[in-house]
């Protein structure tokens, strides 16, 4: 019984490496079942282990080396298929810059280990939710509706739209290490934080509603500003 937990754990990673396949696949549905079971293995691991008592430093380490493959390594290959396939970024540039994506994922999950002030909230962007944006910046970009849309695009067009890209693979790699907070959906004290966690629940439905697989990587970005604002209120409360 006390193996259950690290064999989910052990099926985040496998997940990671099936949706690396499927990436170079070009399958939108098969990168998406994958990462998102890998996120959901990544949830349950850590919880069936507290609640089974079964809590150790083997369980610790194999979870940060699953998070390596599917929300370091796998992301990594979706921002060189974002940059090399739909921007304008020649290989083997595009795929240098989706490293880098993996070692600030691996760095990350390294610091993580080591550090005793995330139990309860993040500092920095946690891997999973830096995987699922650009899940869904990639697999809305690989929307027919879209690609029609930048077929057509013309010279500087198509360099704008690069530049965008860039910007935010720059980000990607900036707020994994970054110093600022991002409240989990673990439970906790302050009714702003409680408000914060329901806000990010309820605007999902309503962006996917409008913006389709978009809205994985928009909810994603406006993590760390409603994070700041109900800490700021918590702050004057």
């Amino acid at each position: 019984m006390k193996h259950i937990p690290n064999l989910f754990t052990l099926a985040n990673a496998s997940c990671g490496v099936i949706a690396i396949y499927f990436i170079t696949a070009q399958s939108v549905t098969g990168v998406a079942i994958c990462l998102i079971a890998a996120a959901v293995f990544d949830l349950l691991d850590g919880f069936l282990a507290r609640k089974m008592g079964v809590q150790g430093p083997l369980g610790k380490e194999l979870d940060s080396l699953a998070d390596a493959i599917s929300f370091g390594a796998a992301p990594a290959f979706l921002w060189a298929s974002i940059l090399g396939d739909y921007g304008q970024v020649p290989q083997p540039f595009a795929i240098l810059l989706g490293a880098f994506i993996a070692a600030s994922s691996v760095y990350r999950l390294a610091k993580f280990n080591l550090d005793t002030n995330q139990n309860s909230d993040f500092i920095g962007m946690p891997t999973p939710a830096n995987a699922l944006f650009a899940l869904g910046l990639w697999s809305w970009l690989g929307n027919w509706e879209q690609w029609e849309v930048l077929l057509h695009y013309n010279e500087d067009q198509q360099l704008v739209f690069t530049l965008v890209m860039l910007a935010l693979w720059s980000i990607n790699v900036y707020w994994l290490n970054a110093g600022f907070k991002v409240i989990s959906f673990k439970q906790g004290e302050g009714v702003y934080r409680r408000n914060a966690q329901w806000s990010i629940m309820i605007l999902f439905p309503v962006l996917a509603y409008f913006f389709k697989a978009l809205s994985l990587s928009i909810i994603v970005l406006l993590m760390p500003i409603i994070s700041y604002i109900s800490i700021r209120l918590e702050a004057k409360s």
